[in-house]
């Protein structure tokens, strides 16, 4: 274990102390499983809560779940860089099933390409010399603080290949699914049967409160909300989760920004448009006027135009 692992103080605090501590916890959760590095934080170092949602996204008993091994674990308190950017868990169960999770807070309007592109490295897991037939199943979950299609809400979304006239499926071992945290109220009796709805609301609390009252349900949320007690407590975990939390604000920023400049843009356009409109509209009943005077008085458009103080060249642009 490395040095920075060592100071984690998960890892030394008593836990009936902390039990006894998150008691008495009031008010704003500093950083809540909605920043991504304490999400992966939390699901890295605690198995049992990692297990608990694994089962509930994937409609699992929890003794069906022999071994579960995270397979990019990162060193905490470690700075993130480039490569580290995307802070998704990549997990073996059993060691026959390959389970991608993420949380994204922030629509970056590339998810389905994004989650695709990680599903399908996920799926390139035959070992060479091996038979294709022997390739892992893959899942790639996203757990997104956003609705992906706003035309198409649903809460635990699941997308497979499969034929668009006759909808067989084209394989069972390619599985991209989505967790709406914005559309609990959607969820179907399984959702909640399963424990995931719990965990959403686990995910989405604010207080400290509001957290407690939910993890009182089961073990696995209770180690969750001491897990997210501890490491709130945590200056080298508090860090990075600050780190993230000024990108998150950053990117916000930036989306405002381009959201107030699209809407300037729209209205220059739609200004435009109407000028447009109201000139052409200038340009007809110029045209009307010269030519009924020409039909009145008998008389050529280019008379008409004389008469009406109207030069040649300004009323041949509206033909």
């Amino acid at each position: 274990m490395s040095q920075k692992e060592k100071s984690v103080s998960s890892d030394v605090r008593n836990m009936s102390q902390v039990s006894e501590d998150l008691k008495n916890a009031t008010g704003t959760i500093p950083y809540t499983f909605l920043n991504d590095y304490m999400f992966r934080v939390i699901l890295q170092k605690h198995k049992n809560v990692l297990r608990s949602i694994v089962c509930a996204c994937l409609k699992l008993k929890t003794e069906e779940v022999q071994d579960l091994v995270v397979q990019n674990p990162i060193e905490l308190g470690e700075a993130i860089d480039d490569k580290t950017f995307i802070l998704d868990i990549n997990v073996l169960l059993n060691n026959n099933t390959i389970i991608n999770l993420e949380m994204q807070v922030l629509d970056l309007k590339d998810w389905s390409e994004r989650s695709l592109s990680y599903l399908a490295r996920s799926y390139d897991n035959v070992v060479k010399g091996d038979d294709y037939i022997n390739v892992k199943p893959v899942y790639h979950i996203g757990f997104l603080n956003y609705t992906l299609f706003p035309k198409y809400p649903e809460f635990f979304a699941k997308y497979r290949m499969m034929n668009l006239k006759n909808h067989n499926v084209y394989t069972s071992k390619f599985n991209l699914y989505v967790v709406d945290l914005t559309q609990i109220e959607l969820a179907t009796e399984e959702d909640r049967e399963s424990g995931l709805v719990y965990w959403t609301k686990i995910f989405k609390a604010k207080t400290w409160e509001e957290l407690r009252q939910m993890a009182e349900r089961n073990q696995e949320l209770q180690e969750a909300t001491e897990a997210l007690y501890v490491y709130n407590q945590d200056e080298i975990v508090k860090q990075q989760c600050r780190a993230r939390q000024d990108y998150y604000n950053h990117e916000r920023g930036t989306q405002r920004r381009l959201k107030e400049k699209d809407a300037i843009i729209e209205a220059q356009k739609i200004e435009l448009e109407e000028s447009n409109a109201a000139l052409k509209k200038s340009r007809e009943m110029l045209r009307n006027s010269v030519k009924l005077l020409a039909q009145t008085m008998h008389i050529s458009e280019e008379e008409a135009c004389k008469q009406l103080g109207i030069r040649r060249e300004d009323y041949q642009e509206t033909n």
